[in-house]
C-alpha cells in the first residue's frame, strides 16, 4: 500500500509501507477511504514536537471500511463504513471512566510520535487501529466519508469549545481564528448564538467565515475596539480561540465581557504566557482548554451532520490523491487550502 511519511521537516514522502495487521484481539485494521490534513499536522510537519520519530505515516483524520478485527471486537465487523477517533484511549482507566478521553492514560494521536507513543495514522491505503471497540464508530448511509472526516477530529473540537463555554440563546460569540477549526466553531455556535463575529488576518478566511453568517472582523489593532462598538462597550459573552499562539489568546482575553467565558481550542505549545491576572479578577473572567475529545462526542455531533444541522463539506477546498500529499502539505502550510482531503 501506499503512506504519507513525513522523514524530516517539511519532507513528506509517498512511498511503499507494509500493510497492517490484527496484532491482538481489542485490534482493527481499516481500508482507508477518504483522509484529511490538519493544522495539527503542521507541528510535526515544521519538527517543532519534541522525540517525534521520522517516518511516522501521518493524519488523524479518516475514515474507512473495516477489514479485519480481532476475536474481542464486539461493535463492528469487516464491510462497516466507520469514523476514526483522532486519538486511541483505553477505556477503562480513570479518565477514560468518567469521560476524559483526551487525559487517557494510554492515549496516542494518530499519526503522531513524540509526546505520545508512536501510532501510525490515516494517510495510508489501510491503517491499524488498537483498540476497535473504542477508536471506531458506524456510520450511517447519509453521512458521507467526507462529512464523517471532520467528525474525526476539528468538528468534535469546536463542538467541545462551543459545548463548554456555556452559551445562552442570544449570546455574543467571537470566534478568533477563522481556520478549519474557527469555521466548524461558527457553524456550532450559530446553533445558539445571537451574533457570531469572527476574526482573523487572512481575508480569504474571513470571506468563508462570512458565508457562514459571520460578521467578519479583520483583526489588526483596532479589531478589539471593533467589537466593543458592537456590543455597547462590553465586549462579547464568550469568546472561542482557535487559533493558537499567545497573539490570539491576548486577543481573546480582551474581547471578553466581565462575566465572559474565553473558551481555547487553539493548540498551544508556548511555556509561559502572562495573564492579566488583575483584570481576570476584576471581571470575574473564566479561562477554559479544551482538547478535542471525539470518542466522548462523536455520536452527538454525527446527529447534528445526520439531520442536516451542520454541514462541514462545503469548508473542503481542496481534493487530492494521496499520492499528491507533499504539494498539499506545502499549500496547506501557505494558507493556498482551507481544508484538504486525500483519496488512497
Amino acid at each position: 500500500m501506499l503512506a504519507s511519511r513525513l522523514m524530516g521537516p517539511k519532507d513528506v514522502r509517498v512511498e511503499e509501507a507494509q500493510e497492517p495487521v490484527v496484532t491482538t484481539p481489542d485490534s482493527a485494521t481499516v481500508d482507508v477511504t477518504v483522509t484529511a490534513i490538519c493544522g495539527a499536522d503542521l507541528a510535526s510537519y515544521w519538527g517543532y514536537v519534541p522525540g517525534f520519530e521520522w517516518g511516522t505515516i501521518m493524519g488523524h483524520e479518516f475514515v474507512g471500511v473495516v477489514r479485519d478485527v480481532g476475536d474481542a471486537v464486539k461493535t463492528v465487523k469487516p464491510g462497516d463504513r466507520v469514523m476514526v477517533s483522532s486519538m486511541t484511549s483505553c477505556g477503562h482507566c480513570w479518565y477514560c471512566r468518567r469521560s476524559m478521553q483526551p487525559q487517557c492514560e494510554n492515549r496516542a494521536l494518530y499519526g503522531f510520535s513524540g509526546a505520545y507513543p508512536r501510532l501510525d495514522g490515516g494517510q495510508a491505503g489501510t491503517a491499524f487501529i488498537p483498540n476497535a471497540d473504542r477508536d471506531l464508530w458506524p456510520l450511517p448511509a447519509s453521512v458521507s466519508d467526507e462529512a464523517a472526516v471532520f467528525v474525526a477530529d476539528i468538528l468534535s473540537t469546536a463542538y467541545r469549545g462551543v459545548e463548554r463555554a456555556n452559551l445562552a440563546y442570544g449570546d455574543d460569540v467571537a470566534v478568533v481564528g477563522c481556520g478549519p477549526v474557527g469555521l466548524m466553531a461558527i457553524m456550532v455556535a450559530k446553533l445558539a448564538a445571537g451574533r457570531v463575529i469572527a476574526l482573523d488576518t487572512v481575508q480569504d478566511r474571513l470571506k468563508s467565515a462570512e458565508s457562514l453568517g459571520a460578521i467578519p472582523v479583520e483583526a489588526d489593532e483596532a479589531a478589539v475596539e471593533a467589537v466593543k462598538g458592537m456590543t455597547g462597550s462590553r465586549g462579547v459573552d464568550a469568546v472561542i480561540e482557535c487559533a493558537g499562539g499567545a497573539p490570539a489568546l491576548t486577543t481573546a482575553m480582551q474581547l471578553a465581557r466581565p462575566r465572559g467565558v474565553v473558551s481555547v481550542i487553539g493548540a498551544h505549545f508556548e511555556p509561559d504566557f502572562c495573564l492579566d491576572a488583575g483584570t481576570m479578577f476584576a471581571n470575574e473572567t473564566t479561562l477554559l482548554i479544551s482538547i478535542g475529545a471525539p470518542t466522548d462526542d462523536r455520536e452527538k455531533v454525527l446527529r447534528l451532520v445526520e439531520s442536516g444541522r451542520i454541514d462541514p463539506v462545503p469548508v473542503i477546498s481542496h481534493r487530492m490523491k494521496l499520492e499528491e500529499a507533499a504539494e498539499a502539505y506545502r499549500i496547506f502550510e501557505a494558507r493556498e487550502a482551507t481544508k484538504i482531503i486525500l483519496t488512497p
